[in-house]
């Protein structure tokens, strides 16, 4: 994974160098798919300009070999406060890591007003750490809709990207690509990077201002429309579920045509999928929140913990309590 991914000393030391060097911090469980976005960009955009105009060099607040959330592994530099800054920090955050060695290092390229990127869970826990926020964020959907549960952040956005002065929130995850072209285009011409999407077979170049697909639901090409407005209706209604006489009145089918639908299609019925749905959405708060279980039971459509905690057994083989202790 981290093939060539050192700077060599003659670009990060020689400030006369026309070279664009980017800092990418990792941290233990970051997603590698995330990182090989951003490495491959940056190859990309050099075998366009036929030039080494851009470097990187991979950090870490835990040096050496870093594993993915997968299992691969990438070799990071040590990150040393707020010393050896570059031109441009992308932050690829572990999910359950602390967020305060890469935090410094972004308040120090503030302060010389330079780009930071932050994707998916970095942008999340940039959103829970800084105060008062003024300008628009966002992150990845499921973690906009984690946020919104636990807290109030009235400037979170549900679009692909947020440019915050100089910080960049983002999605992450598939659109990382689109968002390092985004991030390039203050380096590049409109052709340079048109020919880096159609290298990397990127039909179209969301912009940042694009609302991210919020669910399953929202894909067109897997579900007919009855299905897919199903699935969007369940994937709304979580605090308050839908009956199935009203969810099929909704999508303009009797309730034993909607059943037969998902029948043939998901191989089960539609209160079970809603279910898990639901179970699903609690899962998240479980793990990622401290989110007292009667509240998570609430807002996830079960009337009391006990049901609550049953159905989570049912689905995961063990209870939200035991969950907790299990994760520390």
């Amino acid at each position: 994974m981290n093939d060539q991914a050192e700077v060599p000393s003659k670009h990060a030391d020689n400030e006369d160098t026309k070279t664009f060097v980017f800092e990418i911090f990792v941290q233990p469980g970051f997603l590698d798919l995330e990182l090989s976005a951003v490495t491959t960009v940056l190859r990309t955009a050099n075998d366009v300009l036929n030039s080494d105009q851009f470097s990187w060099q991979i950090t870490s607040d835990e040096p050496g070999l870093v594993s993915s959330s997968s299992g691969l592994m990438a070799r990071a530099d040590p990150a040393i406060s707020d010393q050896y800054l570059r031109d441009c920090l992308i932050v690829v955050a572990g999910r359950s890591s602390s967020p305060q060695a890469w935090l410094a290092r972004l308040r120090a390229m503030q302060k010389l007003q330079r780009r930071v990127v932050l994707l998916s869970d970095a942008a999340r826990e940039y959103v829970r750490a800084v105060k008062n926020l003024s300008d628009p964020t966002t992150a990845h959907w499921r973690d906009v809709s984690l946020l919104r549960e636990i807290g109030s952040y009235p400037m979170l956005t549900d679009q692909l990207a947020e440019l915050n002065g100089s910080v960049l929130t983002c999605a992450g995850h598939g659109h990382t690509l689109e968002a390092m072209i985004g991030v390039l285009a203050d380096q590049l011409g409109r052709r340079e990077c048109a020919e880096i999407a159609s290298l990397l077979v990127l039909d179209e170049v969301r912009g940042f201002s694009k609302d991210q697909p919020k669910g399953s639901s929202y894909n067109p090409n897997y579900f007919e429309k009855r299905l897919q407005n199903s699935l969007r209706l369940m994937e709304t209604n979580i605090e308050q579920p839908l009956r199935l006489g009203n969810l099929a009145k909704e999508v303009g089918l009797s309730t034993r045509h909607l059943e037969r639908l998902f029948t043939v299609y998901f191989n089960t019925t539609p209160a079970k999928l809603y279910k898990k749905i639901r179970l699903k959405k609690a899962h998240t708060l479980v793990v990622d929140t401290r989110m007292p279980q009667i509240e998570i039971a609430l807002s996830c459509g079960f009337s009391t913990a006990a049901s609550f905690s049953q159905a989570y057994k049912a689905q995961y083989g063990e209870t939200p309590t035991q969950r907790r202790k299990r994760s520390g």
